[in-house]
Parts: C-alpha cells; structure tokens; sequence
C-alpha cells in the first residue's frame, strides 16, 4: 500500500485471509440527522477485523485505499503509529471516493472529504464519510467492515 494508491494484490489477498488478534481501537462514529440528503448511511461495520496492508506500504499523511470484507475502504495515517478508515462509498450518490494527498475524493460529482476525519470539505456531499473501526496489529493495519 503506497500513498495514493490501492493495496498490492498480495497484500489485499493475505489480509483478507488473516485473521487479527488482539483488542481493537474504536473510532468515533456519528449518525446522519434523519431527512438528510444523499445515499443511505453505509451499513454498520460487522465481520472480523481484517488485514488490509502493512502501516509501512502508508506514509505518515498519506492516504490509501483497499478492501475489507468485500467493502472497499479509504485510510489516512494521520501519525507514526495511527490510523483512520472509512468506507469508500460518497454520501452524495454512492460513487466510490479515492485518496487525493490528504484527502479523499469523488470522481463522479467533486466531494472532497478529509482524510483525518471524514469530514465534507467541498460538495455536494453533505455528510461525512461512514467511519471504520481500526487498529494496529504489529505492522499491520485492520479494519472491521
């Protein structure tokens, strides 16, 4: 996994075939308001957490993107030693984003959503991207989707 880039083949194959041990760090996740404009709220993460590239393939301020129990997911390494992940799925018209530097964006309309939080930059998306809990196994990045 580089900066910019999706998982190598290898690394999406054994991580989707790992299974992770350990506790597992929770990330904040928020509810859309009712009547919100948009796609559907992603479903809620469920599965066991998964391998999806090694913290070193993510360069600290780097974004990446890959696949988690058959959802693509976006990460931003914010720090040395962690990580953030959404699912890749736009709350404008459900077209995947992709990472861009620090952020990420939408090739169908133009949202930009940032890496750190999820949060919209420029629309017409309105709502944030749908967080995913994270951790850090070793050198490995999981994420529950």
């Amino acid at each position: 996994m580089n900066s910019d880039t999706p998982l190598s083949r290898r690394s999406l194959l054994v991580g989707t075939a790992a299974t992770a041990g350990g506790a597992l760090a929770l990330s904040a996740c928020s509810v859309a308001p009712s009547g919100s404009a948009g796609v559907p709220a992603a479903p809620a993460p469920s599965g066991p957490p998964v391998r999806i590239g090694r913290l070193g393939e993510v360069d600290v301020g780097g974004t990446a993107t890959g696949k988690a129990n058959g959802r693509t997911v976006v990460i931003f390494r914010p720090e040395d030693r962690k990580v953030v992940a959404y699912d890749a799925t736009c709350t404008h018209a459900g077209c995947p984003v992709a990472p861009a530097g620090t952020t990420f964006e939408c090739p169908c309309h133009g949202s930009t959503f940032n890496g750190s939080d999820g949060s919209v930059i420029s629309g017409p998306a309105r709502r944030p991207l749908t967080p995913l809990t994270t951790a850090i196994d070793g050198d490995w990045i999981t994420v529950v989707a």
